[in-house]
Parts: C-alpha cells; structure tokens; sequence
C-alpha cells in the first residue's frame, strides 16, 4: 500500500512539476476558423416569416412568388486570442477572449414575388454574433520530438448580440427600404471542450489545430427596435386571420406582447452551442 502510495504521490508531483526551463512557460495562441451553431430560436422565426409569406401568396390570386432563397443561420467564423501558462509539461492553463458570429443577409433571405404586374424582394437580414472570455486547462501528451496531442475544457462569460431586420424593395430598385429592425443583446455563461494537435517549428513558434465543442445558451436580451422604443427581446406566436396562421416572432417590445391575437409569449433565448475547427499559431513570449 505505502509502494502505491509512493507511486501516486511522485507522478502528481512530475504532472505538477516546473517545464524543464526551471520556470513557467507564457504563450500567446491566435486562432481562426469555422464555427456550426444551433440558433434554433432564431431558425424558427426566420423560417415563421418565410411561411407567413409563402401562405400569402397562395392565398391571394393577386400574389405570385416567384422566387425564394431558403437560408438558415448555422455557419459563422471564429476566432480566438489566448494566453497559454504552462505549470509543467503536460498541464497549461489559458485565457483567452474570441469572437465569432453568423449572418445571413438580403440575398440569402429574399423572396420575390409578383404583386399586380410588378415584382417585389422581401428580405430578413439576420445576424447572431458572441464574445466569450474563458478560462481554460489543458492536458498535453506527447508524441514525439515537435507533436503534442491536447484536450481542453473550460468555461466563462459570452456577451452576445442578435440582430433581426427586414426589407422589402421593387426588385429592379438599387437598394432596399428597411421596415423593421431589432437590435438587442445580452451576457451569459458558456462552457467549452475540445481536442488538438500541435507541432512546434522551435522553441518559440509551433502550429496547432482544434476541434472543439460549446455549450452556450443565451437569454435576457435587451434592445431597441425601429420605433425607438427599448426592451426586451420576445419570441412568441401572432396569429393572421387573412390566412389562418400562427406566425413565430421573434422582436423588441417595451412590454410582454399579449392579446387574443398573440400567445406562447417568452423571453427569447439564443443557443451558441455547437462546434468549431480552428488553425493557429503559438507564439512564446
């Protein structure tokens, strides 16, 4: 038992153990890359605008759509600045502070439709964009002389903003006329794991790539909408009697909406979460 003991006690104290420099290593890791997000919240209430517009057009003769671009908010990029301290050869601890965002914007939301002999585009511009600020570990293994396989886990702060406009124009027009606009944004608290493998060019420069993994979801969005008016950020269901429809709505009011005509109202959430593939390069300073 004590021989165990023993053992225990010696491969904590070489985990723990000083870098073979004698004293703590500073690193500074920059980052890009792709980024897959959930935004389902955000998803659904583009696709209740897309929807309640498509039933128009089925239901009036005088409506004619005659194109649509279908796109969802799912991709972004990102990136990532950190300060790596080594304690020992295999464990290093980070702070870092990023930012990464997805948008979709006129193009990719826009419908065209005939109305009485002219053609219209109608667009919703969406973007989603997060800060986060987290503090990580790092467990290092080498494979070799220059590799280093790595698994990282962390947590921290995620501000976040969400940003809903919408647009219509004759399609022959240069530029579009926004009708609405919803900016708003708000703080949280995310969670980040990941895997990585490193090469070292030398003692002062190495390469590295990471596939990680958030956990982010969002609430308590504050803002401002077209009007001037500032609150918070609703999700919740307005019903169209012109086609009998429950459209999802996500926008800035100064207070709950409610009504016979609107139900499920809630504070909307935004999801972060997701998985992002990133390149860099590691600089010791």
């Amino acid at each position: 038992m004590n021989r165990i003991k023993t053992i225990a006690f010696l491969a904590a104290l070489s985990l723990f153990s000083p870098s073979f420099s004698g004293a703590a290593d500073l690193m500074l890791r920059l980052s890009a890359g792709l980024d897959r997000t959930s935004a389902d919240e955000v998803n659904r209430a583009l696709a209740g605008w897309r929807e309640g517009w498509r039933l128009k057009t089925e239901g009036d003769p005088n409506l004619t759509l005659e194109n649509e671009t279908s796109g969802a908010l799912h991709l972004g990029v990102d990136f990532e600045a950190e300060l790596l301290l080594s304690f020992s050869r295999w464990l290093t601890l980070g702070l870092g502070a990023g930012c990464s965002f997805a948008s979709l914007d006129e193009r990719q939301t826009r419908l065209s439709i005939r109305q009485d002999g002219a053609l219209f585009d109608y667009t919703r511009p969406t973007k989603i964009s997060a800060y986060p600020v987290f503090l990580s570990a790092y467990v290092f293994l080498p494979l070799g002389q220059k590799f280093k396989a790595y698994l990282r886990a962390g947590m921290g702060a995620i501000f976040a903003r969400n940003v809903i406009r919408e647009a219509s124009k004759k399609a022959e027009a240069g530029r579009f006329s926004y009708t609405a606009y919803h900016n708003a944004g708000a703080n949280g608290t995310g969670y980040i794991g990941g895997l990585g493998l490193s090469y070292a060019f030398d003692e002062s420069l190495g390469f590295f790539a990471e596939a990680s993994f958030r956990r982010a979801e969002v609430s308590g969005f504050e803002g401002e909408n077209s009007l001037g008016e500032s609150g918070a950020l609703y999700i919740y269901e307005e019903y169209d009697p012109d086609v009998d429809f429950w459209q999802l709505r996500m926008s800035v009011h100064a207070a709950e909406p409610g009504g016979e005509a609107v139900r499920d109202v809630r504070k909307a959430t935004v999801d972060f979460g997701g998985y992002s593939v990133r390149i860099g390069l590691s600089l010791k300073l």
